[in-house]
């Protein structure tokens, strides 16, 4: 690790060069490739992939996703004769849209049972031709505006379903935003040197970068879900910012200790540079455990955030010796190179973590019994966790789909919002 520190340190242009061309590169094929995500969710072997392959192979027809067109009057009933010449007209138009394949109408017979006790709420079924993650977000908007332009004049039109819900909820926030504009904060505050709080960060957004491009181009090859980059940018911020850290705080401890930058790098490297090559492997190999599960949703996420953390491992272990190169002595704050000038270099650790490092290896008993009784109280909440699966109930009250989740709850009672579906084959006269 020495003399791959040395070469990085001194070749610092070099590498920064190779990790620019590298990364132009990867960008040019991921633009020229584009992305192929895929929404996909199967459990092989479980009782709902069971019932639907049944479905596609003998009902095709039935197979799609089938989502709900809710109605609702304030006053007088659905059924009265000018409500139901505007939701026949409107479910007319519905039934015409790209990919839907049918539409069950609470007036028809074989909808009687969709019109609520009191005659105020009712909803129309749609079946679309595939299943929501198949399906073209453009025609499930067709269905939702064409369904919403009947809104009025007392009555209201909601939808809910899994393919509405794909198509109306909001894309991923800038989370990685955020998370870097914290981490510039704390590493500034902490190091009192621009230059030390803009390393860490050059050396994570390098890694995930890299990583992002890759994941881009994998889609191509593997199932990947959308809501992977979010997951890999997040994982590989944070150990990217992580790893870089730990390098340049042991570079600026050998620089107070009066080591020359090159030594000061060189050992950094050594011992830091281990940590991260060790901590690196410890998280791939972690997130390459989803792939246990046999479950394609799961493991392209894992895939990933694995592949993110060995771009984050690679920088922090290449670039970081080569800024140290080229930022010397900087990387200290004027007031840190005026002491070290003044008062010679700093023989042992001091600050609040070397005082409170003496403190714990002075009072080992005492703060391990302490820290684990903190840990007991921490998991105190885990044995009354519950746990359950999210619905349209969990999205805001503003959705359309959360608005037509309340009035089919309050229209045909609690439960109703949670159908089971049950698909049989029927092989004699008995099973029917």
């Amino acid at each position: 690790m020495a003399a791959f520190a040395r070469w990085c340190f001194n070749h610092r242009l070099s590498v920064i060069g190779i990790w620019i061309a590298l990364l132009i590169a990867v960008s040019g094929a991921s633009m020229a490739a584009g992305t192929s995500y895929s929404d996909a969710f199967d459990l092989p072997g479980t009782e709902s992939t069971k019932a639907l392959d049944l479905l596609q192979k003998s009902l095709p027809e039935s197979a799609g996703d089938a989502d709900q067109i809710v109605l609702h009057v304030d006053e007088g009933k659905i059924t009265d004769p000018a409500v139901k010449t505007r939701v026949d007209a409107m479910l007319e138009k519905v039934g015409a849209v790209h990919s839907v394949v049918g539409i069950t109408s609470p007036y028809d017979e074989a909808g009687a049972s969709q019109v609520s006790q009191d005659g105020r709420t009712a909803y129309a079924t749609v079946q679309f031709d595939k299943q929501a993650d198949e399906l073209a977000v453009k025609d499930i908007d067709a269905v939702i505006d064409t369904a919403q332009d009947a809104r009025g004049d007392g009555l209201q039109v909601e939808l809910s379903g899994q393919a509405i819900d794909t198509a109306t909820q909001a894309g991923p926030g800038s989370t990685e935003l955020f998370g870097i504009a914290a981490a510039a904060v704390i590493l500034f505050v902490a190091f009192g040197s621009l230059l030390g709080m803009v390393l860490p960060l050059i050396v994570a957004i390098a890694g995930v970068g890299g990583g992002m491009m890759t994941i881009a181009l994998l889609s191509h090859t593997l199932s990947l879900s959308d809501v992977t980059p979010t997951l890999a940018a997040l994982i590989g911020l944070g150990v990217g910012i992580d790893y870089a850290l730990f390098i340049v705080t042991r570079y600026r401890s050998g620089l107070k200790m009066g080591l020359p930058p090159e030594e000061a790098a060189i050992k950094a490297l050594n011992t830091s540079g281990r940590s991260v090559l060790f901590a690196g492997g410890t998280v791939v190999i972690a997130l390459l455990g989803l792939l246990v599960l046999n479950v394609d949703f799961l493991a392209g996420m894992g895939i990933g955030a694995a592949v993110t953390v060995l771009w984050t491992v690679a920088a922090a272990l290449t670039l970081t010796p080569a800024f140290l190169g080229l930022f010397g002595m900087r990387l200290l704050s004027r007031r840190e190179r005026r002491t070290l000038a003044a008062e010679g270099p700093q023989l042992e650790a001091v600050g609040i973590w070397a005082r409170w490092a003496r403190f714990v290896a002075r009072r080992k008993a005492f703060v391990s019994v302490v820290a684990l009784g903190l840990i007991a109280v921490l998991a105190i909440p885990f044995f009354s966790l519950r746990l359950g699966s999210a619905d349209a109930g969990n999205n805001p009250a503003d959705t359309t789909t959360r608005k037509a989740y309340d009035l089919l709850a309050d229209g045909f009672g609690p439960g109703f919002n949670g159908p089971l579906q049950l698909v049989a084959e029927l092989k004699s006269p008995g099973d029917q």
